[in-house]
């Protein structure tokens, strides 16, 4: 027999809960206060595995990062129990799933799945086959491996395997919105052709109906988003990394006819721009709350064009694509090392830049005049502060706090001359600052 202390610590880590557990030292070093159910899913488990020799395995990202989570597979009003765990068969140490219901008020393992490797990349729930329950999605990390494996099960009369494939980034979506969700599979790797797959319920089964190409000199994925274009098509954007200095974005339409994506070519929606940014970068999004999908291009601020990457300060502009043809819908600058990021003024555009300032670390914006030494006639202010920072007892420039986050005090100044056509108020300032998400 097991300590009971051991069983109680454990079993206070299966959480019931979606967002997973967080713990302080304090708390651990109380008593564990344990709920009915959470011992009793605990005694399944061990019932089950025949052994307490086991270790509870947490999903690395996503929504659910318990390691036993409690959802409505069937949706019949009762939640069944999905636990994770390591364990180790005939000297092969690797993880498993186990699927556990609630019987005349039992907890009760219902199957064990063997998984793939050690590791559980996340878990997520959608309805890929039938509107009617959803389907179990685990994505498996294989040691080793460049890539890893998703796996979608189905949930009814036994849990069972329905399709697998390798993937480094994945996205889960009503992407044709027909009520049922895809499963986008996008891989990169030196070994094999970087991939985007469109996975989905087809004539009775779940199946890969199509893919593109990714670009070659990839190395991996900052992101993929799945939204609506001017044009009406709905297509995935795909935010890669070339190497470690550059982001660059790549876009595939669907065709929900055919159920399939394709390849849409930057010239075929009328961009003649290169859509490739040095990193650190903001990737694709709805910037404007419109619906469509908004895309990011680079250029340097005045000033900045003979200027070394690492000194250089650029301005993000979101464009969409409008009759043929980007039309710029924001324009920014973003300060990655503070976190936060500024739109600015129409007016601004092209006749105002941004200079450091070395001892504050301040972002000065000014009217730019022939060079950045020059550009003397400053607009706005902005810094940030923490408590530990040196406080100026005689520092006579006026700032206003305009967000926090942690101890850190965003704080912005504006000089009290006036500069027509430029100038701009404390409220308008405040309006178009936003912290990084």
């Amino acid at each position: 027999m097991k300590p009971r202390l051991i069983a109680a610590l454990i079993a206070l880590l299966l959480l019931p809960s979606c967002s997973g557990l967080s713990l302080r030292v304090d708390e651990l070093l109380s008593p564990p206060r344990l709920t009915a159910e959470q011992s009793a899913i605990y005694d399944a488990i061990e019932t089950a595995v025949g052994t307490d020799s086991f270790k509870l395995k947490y999903p690395r990202r996503g929504d659910y990062l318990s390691a036993c989570v409690l959802t409505d597979l069937d949706q019949d009003g009762v939640d069944e129990a999905i636990a994770f765990y390591e364990l180790t068969v005939n000297g092969v140490t690797s993880a498993w799933m186990n699927i556990l219901v609630q019987k005349d008020g039992v907890w009760k393992s219902r199957q064990e799945l063997p998984g793939e490797g050690a590791e559980i990349d996340f878990i997520d729930f959608a309805p890929v086959e039938s509107s009617d329950h959803n389907n179990i999605i685990v994505g498996w990390i294989v040691a080793g491996q460049e890539s890893m494996l998703c796996k979608i099960y189905s949930y009814g009369e036994t849990v069972s395997l329905e399709y697998e494939g390798s993937y480094n980034e994945c996205l889960i979506q009503d992407v044709d919105r027909n009520g049922l969700s895809e499963v986008i599979l996008c891989t990169s790797g030196s070994s094999r052709t970087p991939l985007m797959s469109l996975i989905k319920y087809r004539s009775g089964r779940i199946v890969r109906t199509s893919e593109v190409e990714m670009p070659s000199a990839m190395t991996g994925y900052a992101q993929l988003v799945c939204g609506q274009l001017t044009s009406g098509l709905t297509a995935v954007f795909a935010d890669v990394y070339l190497g470690n200095n550059e982001v660059t974005t790549r876009i595939a339409s669907l065709d929900p006819q055919k159920s399939i994506i394709e390849y849409l070519p930057p010239e075929e929606l009328g961009i003649y721009e290169s859509l490739n940014r040095p990193t650190p970068a903001l990737y694709c999004r709805d910037i404007n709350q419109d619906g469509q999908i908004d895309l990011p291009v680079v250029r340097r601020m005045p000033g900045y064009e003979q200027s070394s990457e690492q000194d250089t300060i650029y301005l993000t502009q979101y464009r969409s694509i409008i009759d043929g043809s980007l039309e710029t819908v924001a324009s920014l600058v973003v300060n990655f090392s503070s976190g936060y990021r500024f739109t600015l003024p129409e007016s601004w555009v092209n006749r105002v830049t941004v200079l450091r300032q070395p001892d504050t670390g301040e972002w000065r914006f000014v009217l730019f005049n022939e060079d950045l030494e020059n550009s003397t006639t400053e607009l706005l202010r902005i810094r940030v502060t923490s408590p530990s920072d040196y406080q100026d007892k005689f520092e006579t420039t006026e700032y206003r706090t305009i967000a926090t986050k942690g101890v850190n005090s965003y704080q912005i100044s504006i000089p009290g001359d006036n500069y027509p056509g430029y100038s701009i108020s404390y409220e308008q300032a405040e309006s178009l600052f936003a912290l990084l998400d």
